[in-house]
């Protein structure tokens, strides 16, 4: 009687070490492999919300980022735009081209500590991450009449983001 319990004594051992292992190895995936993956869908923190600074005066954009500095005027006569004045915030990460006093050509700069994803580049803006673009390869994405703006273009060098440039209104 003793000799037939220790068989199947032997037996679950062995198949509780194999549970145990496979329970191991499952959250070791979860934790350790999975992860990067699952950082990489959430988007960024959001580097500038555009519907508090596109179309709004020089006033309003420096109540939401601080002080600008003059940096130069702008000149394009399509935007029918003569003399605009750009506007730099933060030490140079944001420019702003004031068109017809309103802040219609954005530029975020130095993001190449993100991918080049379409939910990173709408995430770094605060907009919605499920649109693709109408255009786009290894080195530009451009959403045009992407909701209220004319367009959005992203521009990266080896899979990195470099900046980003907003047409508010203006083409």
């Amino acid at each position: 009687m003793e000799n037939e319990k220790t068989p199947f004594r032997k037996k679950w051992a062995k198949w509780r070490f194999i549970g145990l292992a496979i329970i191991a190895l499952a959250i070791f995936i979860k934790f350790f492999v999975l992860k990067d993956e699952e950082e990489e869908m959430l988007a960024p923190i959001v580097e500038v919300d555009l519907s508090k600074v596109a179309f709004k005066s020089e006033k309003e954009v420096e109540a939401i980022l601080g002080k600008g500095k003059l940096d130069s005027y702008w000149r394009d006569a399509d935007a029918g735009c003569d003399k605009c004045p750009k506007v730099v915030y933060r030490d140079g990460k944001i420019e702003i081209i004031y068109i017809k006093e309103i802040a219609d050509r954005i530029t975020i700069n130095n993001l190449s500590e993100y991918s080049f994803k379409n939910h990173i580049i709408l995430g770094l803006l605060g907009l919605k991450s499920d649109t693709n673009p109408t255009f786009e390869n290894d080195e530009v994405k451009r959403w045009d009449n992407y909701e209220k703006y004319t367009q959005i273009a992203a521009f990266a060098k080896k899979d990195k983001l470099e900046y980003i440039l907003i047409k508010s209104k203006v083409k």
